[in-house]
């Protein structure tokens, strides 16, 4: 009997302890739970950028050319905090919407909802956005910080684009279940929004893109406003549009508002956003601190609600411009060749109803057209009240401007250098005063190597050089016979960023444009902003290329009588592991 009473204990005491272990077991799946939710569940906003841009460092090759790009916008960085003024001319960075996995597409909703989208955008980044007089109620509680309007506009391209898309010149650049993942070399040069399901996050992004064919990441069910389309359907709290909004903020190298990690010792890089300690989701009070001082929980980097973040700071502006400027060339630089309305159109009318309202003020936006080897015109925004305007401009390089006048709001200027780079500004003249110069603009008259001859079809070839010129070189070659037609390069180091031209006849049939790169790092975007062009006889680009590719880049086109029609375009990737070059 005691025997049993003994036996009884030890299993009564090893039961308990297996439901002790078994018990701890579960408090450990429930915390490891705990941590997945908080990562993968929209029970409130997440973020991928950090698990992503893990990922990506891995290859050794991504992580050399990150650093390199990052150290150059440092260095860019420090040159330009504090100088921005007041936005008279948008950076114009042309954009592609890629939707994924979507069932029973209508193609017309999804473009407009992806318009919808950018519409949220600009008006996010330049400080339009209607909810902003949120922030002058609540500024006073942030002594010394003011909204950004950061000097940006974000437009949906339509024209030249990649082959295999199913896109036509006029249509805009979203494509529908053609992509797949968050990277597509064809789109380089374009800033890419990658609209898939199921990603386990709000979204995600690169912490600095490089504009390569890379982008920003978005779940089906946090993209665009209002009712949607379809299995592309934004829910609430996350229906407004601000999903995007935050992870573009990382792509063009904004951190979270408390920075790499959560304490009062960690930095976002920003000069005027507070110290933040803490994550603030949903929508908090305002004020909220840590940190001894007022957390800026309504920013857009911040984890809240859609409808509770509404700002950047102007610190975050001025690194976003930056960042634009030191960093993303390969896509400011597209966007004449992928946009119809220079100026970034869908928008204009607005722009330009609201200006109506204002006092005489000098041109919102300049551009040049009809550029030849002696003559540009140059356009800009007409101003309300205007009496006169002033042109000025002068060769790259050299101090002495000429200046023209004009009642109109173009000017043909004439007696240039050919193959010579200018920089131009515009001025009004108003009532009671001129106003100042616009932003210097620069463009680049033409270089004509060879004359057009009679009794062919005539096809010109453009290319812009870069710094290095005597690595470029290219051969127009029939596709047919493999003959080459017309040849160019390698030229000489004086021509850097100089406009080659050259026109060429050539009979009825198919032909290839090879650009060749001895180095391997392509004519954009390290070195300069090269690019390539075919036209046809009524100066229409009928082939074009960004310039960003690594030792070749070939452009197919056929020739029939008047018409001249694109094939498609072949290159390899750009090296990112070569040394830096120095002249």
């Amino acid at each position: 009997m005691k025997n049993v009473k003994v036996n009884s204990l030890l299993w009564m005491l090893l039961l308990s302890l297996m439901f002790t272990f078994q018990s701890c077991e579960d408090d450990l799946l429930v915390e490891d739970n705990r941590k997945i939710e908080h990562e993968h569940s929209f029970s409130h906003r997440n973020c991928g950028m950090e698990i992503h841009m893990a990922a990506l460092k891995k290859d050794p090759s991504y992580q050399k050319a990150y650093s390199e790009r990052m150290n150059k916008f440092e260095t860019f960085n420090q040159s330009n905090l504090g100088t921005r003024a007041v936005c008279a001319d948008p950076t114009v960075i042309p954009v592609a919407v890629h939707y994924q996995s979507v069932t029973s597409p209508n193609a017309t909703c999804l473009t407009n909802l992806a318009q919808s989208q950018i519409d949220v955008l600009n008006n996010d980044f330049q400080g339009t956005n209607t909810d902003i007089s949120t922030w002058v109620t609540n500024s006073s509680s942030f002594p010394g910080i003011s909204n950004g309007e950061t000097c940006v506009k974000f437009v949906l391209a339509d024209k030249n684009h990649p082959s295999g898309y199913g896109l036509s010149d006029g249509d805009k650049a979203v494509t529908i279940n053609k992509t797949s993942g968050d990277f597509e070399a064809d789109w380089s040069g374009y800033l890419n929004f990658y609209i898939i399901p199921n990603t386990g996050y709000l979204g995600y992004s690169p912490l600095g893109g490089a504009g390569n064919g890379d982008g920003v990441v978005v779940d089906a069910n946090a993209f665009g406003t209002g009712v949607g389309c379809g299995s592309v359907s934004a829910s609430a709290p996350y229906n407004l549009g601000r999903t995007l909004t935050h992870e573009l903020g990382h792509y063009l190298n904004l951190d979270h508002i408390w920075g790499p990690s959560e304490s009062c010792s960690a930095d976002d890089n920003v000069g005027d956003t507070p110290s933040q300690s803490a994550i603030h989701y949903g929508c908090p009070n305002v004020p909220v601190s840590s940190c001894s001082s007022n957390d800026l929980s309504m920013n857009y980097m911040d984890y809240v609600d859609d409808a509770c973040m509404y700002m950047f700071s102007n610190g975050q502006s001025n690194r976003v411009e930056n960042y634009i400027s030191a960093s993303l060339n390969i896509l400011t630089s597209n966007a004449t060749n992928v946009i119809s309305d220079s100026d970034g159109g869908g928008g204009a009318e607005e722009e330009e109803e609201e200006e109506e309202e204002e006092e005489c003020v000098k041109p919102t936006s300049t551009f040049v057209t009809n550029i030849s080897v002696v003559s540009a015109k140059i356009q800009w925004s007409s101003s309300v009240d205007a009496i006169k305007y002033q042109v000025r401009y002068k060769e790259v390089g050299t101090s002495s401007w000429k200046y023209r006048g004009v009642t109109i709001n173009s000017k043909t200027i004439t007696n240039l250098l050919s193959g010579t780079d200018y920089t131009y500004q515009v001025r009004t003249k108003c009532p009671s005063a001129w106003t100042g110069f616009t932003a210097a603009k620069t463009f680049t008259t033409e270089d004509v190597e060879e004359e057009e001859e009679t009794g062919c079809h005539t096809v010109k070839i453009q290319i812009k050089l870069d710094d290095f010129p005597e690595e470029t070189s290219w051969e127009l070659v029939d596709d047919n016979t493999g003959s080459v037609i017309s040849s160019g390069g390698p030229y000489a180091t004086s021509q850097a960023n100089k406009l080659k031209t050259k026109s060429v006849c050539v009979d009825n049939g198919c032909y290839v444009l090879y650009v060749d790169d001895a180095y391997g790092d392509g004519i954009c975007c390290d070195y300069g902003n090269g690019y390539i062009k075919v036209r046809d006889e009524s100066n229409q680009v009928i082939a074009s290329s960004n310039g960003y590719f690594g030792y070749y880049d070939e452009l197919y086109f056929c020739v029939e009588g008047a018409s001249v029609t694109f094939g498609k375009e072949r290159s390899d990737q750009k090296r990112v592991d070569l040394p830096k070059k120095v002249r």
